[in-house]
């Protein structure tokens, strides 16, 4: 998908095209992710939610402001260590690629996410 706009200045017409990243969503593969333990510090209390990638990453990650990252750019985080990351706690948002991976690993290896060569 293509983003298209042209701009006028007084010395010269500007036409772009821009490639916009189109959002790769999957409530199936956030739900699972919800059902694993916390990346960060293991919990496992029913408060596990997919937190999607933030911050620091943009705009590798699919997301800045008011966009939201792709959905297998998620994380298994608990209650608590989710409102530490909407807080800004360095301690997670500084891992945020770490605990993306060591989530998609475990996808892989379960068959939630596949490998499709050309």
């Amino acid at each position: 998908m293509l983003l298209q706009f042209s701009m006028n200045t007084k010395r010269r017409e500007i036409n772009m095209q821009l490639a916009k990243d189109v959002r790769w969503k999957s409530k199936q593969y956030t739900d699972w992710v919800a059902t694993l333990p916390c990346t960060n510090c293991g919990a496992d209390d029913g408060t596990v939610v997919a937190h999607h990638l933030k911050h620091r990453f943009f705009p590798w990650g699919g997301g800045g402001a008011g966009l939201k990252a792709h959905d297998w750019l998620t994380m298994a985080l608990c209650h608590t260590c989710h409102t530490k990351a909407h807080n800004g706690d360095p301690d997670i948002l500084d891992f945020q690629m770490l605990l993306i991976w060591k989530t998609q690993d475990k996808a892989f290896k379960e068959g939630r996410l596949q490998y499709v060569s050309d």
